[in-house]
């Protein structure tokens, strides 16, 4: 999707895209621990093969509520997770240390002057982070570096008129 594509969207959907761009700039050559800036970033279900077997980073929107609201505009509170999860038993020697790493890289990029967010996005903080294991259904193991942070959020809507009754 084009940068111009995006600011045609929601802002919560502009929010996604401008998280990932942050992520995206993770890189061992600019001074950080991983590469999971060049790696699997996740925003839609339909991003994700079939079968996951890689390390990826997920940006998932977990509620938006309602602040305050008006004729024309709304106010909401986004919780987002951001979560770098590694698969044990693959391709990766040390899946603890690469979350480590990731979390401490993740932090670092979250960390950011609110000026920078997209118009309608009014603020952005990480809330908590953790280091945990999950297992899935399927018996699956991995290791995940999981933030949360929440973000401001302010709409703007065209009003929409009710239809005139004919009589």
């Amino acid at each position: 999707m084009s940068l111009t594509d995006v600011s045609k969207e929601p802002a919560s959907w502009q929010l996604l895209e401008f998280l990932a761009g942050r992520v995206r700039l993770i890189r061992t050559e600019s001074g950080f621990f991983t590469d999971i800036g060049s790696g699997l970033i996740l925003l839609d279900d339909e991003d994700a093969p079939p079968d996951l077997a890689t390390a990826a980073t997920a940006i998932v929107v977990d509620r938006i509520s309602s602040t305050s609201g008006g004729r024309a505009q709304a106010s909401s509170d986004v919780a987002l997770t951001i979560e770098f999860s590694v698969p044990r038993g693959q391709d990766e020697d040390r899946p603890n240390r690469l979350v480590h790493r990731a979390r401490h890289d993740l932090l670092r990029v979250l960390t950011f002057d609110s000026r920078s967010l997209p118009l309608g996005l009014t603020k952005f903080e990480v809330v908590d982070s953790q280091l945990v294991p999950v297992t899935d259904d399927a018996g699956h193991s991995s290791v995940v570096a999981q933030i949360t942070a929440r973000a401001g959020l302010t709409e703007s809507f065209q009003p929409v008129s009710n239809p005139q009754e004919k009589p």
